[in-house]
């Protein structure tokens, strides 16, 4: 069953067939790489950003300076919808107000936090729905490919 996960959220760079929407966004929700599936993207840790996937290339901003602002806009969104999901279920439930508050406060401090990788690879997908990658794209994701495989050679 793993495999045939794996194998489902997983395709080539040579490939270049656009996967589907939800795929994308389900692949930078698991903080896999949107176009490869590629385990880890574009972080060799968890808050430490790579120039390109570390599968296929994919250079993350893609020539596009504004690209960090929708990552930002993704991480408002999961945090600000984490906390009216809370104050919602708090208010159903009733919750007094001082937890509310402090779980409240509590989610607004750690959801980016913990968050902030998941932003750049849904933002990721979703900026591969809007703009499909054209061949200078590919090209660069090419050389990046090549540049780390050197690295890698060197390094051993």
């Amino acid at each position: 069953m793993h495999l045939s996960l794996e194998n489902s959220l997983t395709n080539s760079l040579p490939n270049r067939t656009k996967p589907a929407f939800p795929r994308m966004i389900l692949r930078g929700l698991l903080r896999r790489c949107a176009w490869c599936g590629g385990r880890g993207s574009f972080f060799s840790s968890w808050y430490r950003k790579e120039s390109c996937c570390q599968t296929c290339g994919m250079n993350w901003e893609r020539g596009y300076e504004g690209f960090e602002l929708g990552a930002a806009t993704m991480g408002v969104f999961i945090t600000f919808g984490s906390i009216i999901f809370w104050m919602v279920a708090s208010v159903i439930f009733g919750v007094p107000l001082v937890p509310l508050l402090v779980v409240a406060g509590s989610l607004a401090v750690f959801v980016p936090i913990i968050t902030y990788p998941l932003t750049y690879s849904v933002w990721f997908g979703v900026d591969l729905a809007i703009r499909p990658p054209s061949e200078e794209d590919f090209v660069q994701a090419e050389a990046c490919r090549a540049q780390m495989t050197s690295a890698q050679t060197l390094t051993k």
